[in-house]
């Protein structure tokens, strides 16, 4: 219940002028909506009978009643709403006006733009999406960041030119069809995150928002390639199977599509759950795993698998050093230069398990029939072949 003292903020501005007694000096000047609430006493007239002065008396009496309901009804979610969206107006224009003419500390941003608070300056705070972009050739706490993706998507750019015109130039329409899912799934993921990494400084709350939402959809579309890769060469004479593991991964890499369109999903909050949420989406190319190993053997499996081993250690050791923010966490403001923080250092487990789950995609189109023979029959003199489903 509020009373008739409920207090309301108002965001500083020069210009405002709405009583001669407020102050606006601070960002935080508390008064009464009873205040300034207009008084009836101060309307009154010495001659009764006119009516427009009758008529403002009523309006105003009116006005003043409909007030005091406000005051005495349970509002108090609105205005909380409502100060809240002053103090957050008010600490983005602070950090805009401050922010074109330096970096930020930490403290300086707006909450909603506060996520580690162990890197303690070098933050961006721009005005303008042109702004943002000329910050990529700037040093700042996520110069890291961006350049550790946007050099890995050239380079895997060019290794894409170059394994379908010298590793798969005479591979089926299949086979590089799955090259290519896997090598436009990098690629998104690694633009996706140099946008993202360029457009959080945006002031507007729901750039930043929906940058970090293509972000989380590039990290589910390498997630769900990788894994589809290893399905589709582990699964090469089973077409059955196959079909079921891949539709599988699909299903599950949705939810790394849907979720992040969730306004909570991209808060501090719900870090850990992000983080479990990938790891799950690669858990399942486990399942598949097993199927292999239970009908080829383990030695066998191993053979043909063992590769991707180096990737995933890549990608478990970067998520390890983001999910404990090392070494940021251990000495807070002693690695904000150009942003060596974990999360950069992630960025480069992630270019290193991309290119070794590229060495064992490789590994697995070679020996893929090498790991079926015993379910290879050829026949006639073109060596044509069939594979028989288990």
């Amino acid at each position: 219940m509020v009373s008739a003292t409920s207090t309301l903020t108002h965001r500083k501005v020069a210009s405002l002028s709405l009583s001669p007694d407020l102050d606006f000096t601070s960002p935080t000047t508390t008064t009464t909506v009873s205040e300034h609430a207009p008084c009836t006493s101060c309307h009154d007239d010495p001659n009764p009978d006119d009516d427009d002065t009758t008529l403002t008396t009523q309006l105003l009496h009116t006005m003043n009643s409909k007030l005091r309901q406000i005051e005495d009804a349970d509002t108090t979610g609105i205005l909380r709403y409502v100060d809240d969206q002053v103090h957050e107006t008010w600490d983005t224009a602070k950090a805009a006006v401050v922010g074109a003419q330096r970096l930020l500390r930490f403290e300086e941003l707006p909450p909603l733009w506060q996520e580690n608070k162990y890197v303690l300056t070098g933050y961006r705070f721009c005005t303008s999406s042109s702004q943002c972009l000329r910050t990529i050739f700037m040093l700042h706490n996520e110069t890291m960041n961006i350049w550790s993706h946007l050099i890995g998507f050239v380079f895997f750019a060019g290794l894409g030119v170059y394994t379908f015109n010298f590793h798969l130039e005479i591979a089926n329409t299949n086979d590089r069809l799955i090259f290519l899912c896997f090598f436009l799934a990098a690629a998104k993921c690694l633009v996706c995150s140099t946008i993202y990494h360029t457009f959080i400084c945006h002031h507007k709350h729901h750039i930043k928002t929906f940058a970090a939402t293509l972000d989380y959809i590039g990290i589910t579309a390498l997630i769900t390639a990788s894994v589809l890769v290893m399905e589709y060469y582990g699964f090469y004479c089973s077409s059955q199977a196959r079909l079921r593991y891949m539709i599988l991964t699909a299903t599950v890499g949705s939810a790394g599509i849907v979720l992040p369109f969730f306004p909570w999903w991209d808060t501090p909050k719900y870090r850990r759950l992000r983080i479990v949420v990938f790891l799950t989406m690669g858990a399942t190319g486990t399942i598949p795993l097993g199927h292999l190993m239970a009908v080829k053997g383990f030695s066998a499996t191993w053979a043909f698998v063992g590769p991707v081993l180096y990737s995933v250690l890549m990608y478990l050791t970067g998520v390890a050093i983001y999910a404990n923010r090392f070494p940021e966490k251990m000495f807070p403001g002693r690695f904000d230069w150009a942003g060596m923080t974990s999360h950069a250092i992630w960025h480069v487990f992630v270019c290193l398990g991309i290119y070794y789950h590229y060495r064992a995609a490789l590994h697995f189109h070679d020996q893929r029939l090498h790991f079926h023979d015993q379910w290879l029959h050829f026949h006639d003199q073109r060596r044509q072949y069939e594979c028989i489903s288990y």
